[in-house]
């Protein structure tokens, strides 16, 4: 499976999803979505959960992001003063699996973190869960989440998406950023060890080395 076009791929991610994991109405499926800087996590995320709505199964998405201890400038000062800081020790992994153990449970939504980049804080938002089918759960770390029924792990480096990364100008661009770009390199890249489906670069989909057949 490879397309350049992001909502054929998606429909396509959704069918093998539906085929090869039980991704499908009433179900009730978790589906992690990791990568690194810059690789299309969320593209791919939000584009698997419209894929997987029209095909009637709603879907809640949940992102990395809103939950890192610190917001992103403050964290960017911290890391200058300390780079033994990056890692998933920067994120609230603990209440982000919480909150996937909630939407497991058949709780109607939870009440999360996110982040408001202009004013470099966290505030309150509602996951509306109710109508949910499925949870997707994208960032950096997810595939280290417990309860996960599909690892989803793009493939493309820190290397690879530079230009993508400066034309959507949320990094804070300074030779600093590249060393922190190589430490996460190092710690996301081995989540590919876990990952069911691997989706490289060119977004070409091949079973990774945790594919399994879903059993729930």
């Amino acid at each position: 499976m490879s397309t350049g076009d992001p909502d054929a791929f998606a429909r396509a991610l959704a069918a093998r999803l539906a085929r090869d994991f039980g991704v499908r109405p009433g179900a009730r499926r978790v589906i992690g979505v990791a990568g690194e800087s810059g690789s299309g996590k969320t593209v791919t995320a939000t584009g698997l959960a419209r894929a997987l709505a029209d095909a009637g199964a709603p879907t809640a998405v949940i992102h990395q992001d809103d939950y890192f201890v610190r917001p992103p400038r403050t964290n960017h000062e911290h890391r200058r003063g300390d780079l033994s800081s990056v890692g998933p020790q920067e994120v609230r992994l603990e209440l982000l699996a919480e909150h996937v153990a909630d939407f497991r449970a058949g709780r109607d939504g939870v009440v999360a973190p996110r982040v408001d980049y202009p004013a470099n804080r966290f505030v309150s938002q509602r996951y509306d869960f109710a109508a949910a089918g499925a949870l997707v759960v994208e960032g950096t770390y997810v595939l280290g989440l417990p309860d996960l029924d599909v690892r989803i792990f793009l493939a493309a480096t820190h290397a690879d998406t530079a230009d993508r990364r400066r034309e959507r100008a949320r990094d804070i661009h300074e030779p600093f950023v590249d060393q922190v770009l190589a430490i996460e390199h190092d710690i996301i890249s081995r989540q590919a060890a876990v990952a069911d489906l691997i989706v490289d670069r060119d977004f070409t989909v091949r079973s990774g080395p945790g594919h399994r057949t879903s059993t729930r």
